[in-house]
């Protein structure tokens, strides 16, 4: 399956030089310091969107088939590919979906750049990669789901602790999955005017610490 990249900044990279070349033309009627001010504020302008533009139109090539993973520099054979895993950024990064390829633990890819679905690259992984296809998104599960409500714990800590404990779930190491459950007993957290209802993050934390207890999970 050949990929095709989504170009989610074109019209922006366009509409910042289109800016700085207005911003150029006022410049020139302009007198004292508007001229330097108009002057600055395009070159910024168009260098910015310059840059936006060379990212959205540089080279892209990714595909996946029988014989590997086909990138911009070349073809990576499945001989050579450990596994490939389908992951999501560490919170709170909010970057999206990527594949990393091991050894190295290298990302190939930002499901975000490109136009194909999640579903269909899974499904052309799992197709092609002889077992090498990791989904750790959905080993993982989903998420609770808590309510927000008033005076509840503050996302983004509740959010990263319970991903460090669904990673410790699916890990063999035993001495991360006991740093984790004594991170869940004295949990870190941080009651704000808005955020998750304290007693569904505990009784979900409580859960996950009995998990991590048991050798079988």
């Amino acid at each position: 399956m050949e990929l095709q990249r989504r170009r989610r900044s074109l019209g922006l990279a366009l509409l910042v030089i289109a800016f700085g070349l207005v911003a150029l033309v006022c410049a020139r009627g302009s007198t004292g310091g508007t001229i330097a001010l108009y002057a600055i504020g395009g070159i910024v302008a168009i260098a910015l969107g310059a840059v936006l533009l060379r990212d959205e139109l540089r080279p892209f090539r990714f595909a996946i088939g029988p014989d590997g993973i086909t990138t911009r520099a070349g073809l990576v054979e499945w001989a050579a590919i450990d596994k490939v895993i389908l992951d999501e950024p560490t919170p709170p990064a909010t970057s999206g979906p990527h594949l990393i390829l091991q050894p190295g633990d290298r990302v190939v890819l930002k499901l975000l750049d490109v136009r194909q679905s999640q579903d269909e690259i899974v499904e052309a992984l799992r197709q092609h990669s002889g077992g090498r296809f990791d989904n750790r998104i959905a080993r993982r599960g989903d998420d609770p789901g808590f309510e927000t409500v008033l005076r509840g714990y503050e996302a983004g800590r509740v959010d990263t602790l319970i991903r460090r404990a669904k990673d410790a779930l699916l890990s063999d190491d035993p001495a991360l999955r006991a740093e984790v459950r004594a991170a869940l007993e004295h949990p870190d957290l941080l009651v704000v005017l808005r955020g998750y209802d304290r007693a569904q993050v505990e009784s979900h934390l409580r859960k996950l610490h009995a998990r991590l207890g048991d050798p079988a999970r």
